[in-house]
């Protein structure tokens, strides 16, 4: 037994010191992550109050593309409506609708997330939305198609209420040939359509308040430390 104790002694402050270095190295991660998703947020945001890009058939390279003010001349395709699924808009259930718009000139497409509206009182039943005929020029803000989302069981989207929209699954299903990305329109179109997008928060303030949070973990490991040090 006495020849175990020594061993033990030395044991407790090694698992102090690597809980100590491990919180640290966590804060320190949540520093970098806070510095380069920061960096990546404001100029997202200086990309916004630019000259805004005209949408265009030869336009392909997405992050080119990504997070730009943008605008598109075209017609819409109302046959092509899909209902984004699970949209909740001041507590009431609803869904986005996203119409593909046809470019001027081509058979590209882009599609549009047009704004919110209210889901009927009918799970069977989908809104009616009016789109304007003719050729058109709306103005947005283009983002990612879905890249991240969780599911129990994935399969592909049935019908024109989808849950998400992954650019492999919207090419795949619609046959249209789209840009990669998706425009978030913006302004009055005269549709009755909810365009209340709000602004995005810096993500580099939630990965510093993650970075303080394990620094105080490393303080009470060091605390905790110095104590059963002090108490031998």
């Amino acid at each position: 037994m006495s020849t175990l104790r020594p061993k033990r002694a030395y044991l407790r402050p090694l698992l102090v010191i690597l809980l100590i270095l491990t919180c640290l190295g966590m804060a320190r991660l949540q520093l970098w992550r806070a510095e380069t998703r920061g960096a990546r947020f404001e100029r997202e945001q200086a990309a916004l109050v630019s000259t805004p890009i005209s949408l265009a058939a030869r336009h392909r390279e997405r992050e080119k593309l990504l997070d730009r003010a943008a605008t598109a001349r075209g017609r819409w395709l109302p046959t092509k409506t899909l209902f984004l699924d699970n949209k909740i808009y001041h507590s009431r259930a609803g869904y986005q609708v996203l119409t593909p718009l046809q470019l001027s000139g081509s058979d590209v497409v882009v599609l549009v997330n047009r704004g919110w509206i209210v889901a009927p009182r009918l799970r069977s039943e989908v809104p009616l939305v009016g789109t304007p005929a003719g050729e058109i020029e709306i103005s947005g803000v283009t983002r990612s198609f879905e890249t991240r989302t969780f599911e129990l069981q994935k399969a592909p989207p049935q019908g024109v209420v989808w849950q998400h929209v992954r650019e492999a699954d919207y090419r795949q299903l619609s046959g249209l040939d789209a840009l990669p990305v998706i425009l978030l329109q913006t302004g009055a179109d005269g549709d009755g359509l909810i365009r209340d997008w709000d602004a995005p928060d810096n993500p580099a303030a939630k990965h510093y308040g993650y970075a303080a949070m394990w620094m105080v973990f490393a303080l009470m490991a060091a605390a905790y430390g110095l104590f059963a040090w002090r108490k031998k």
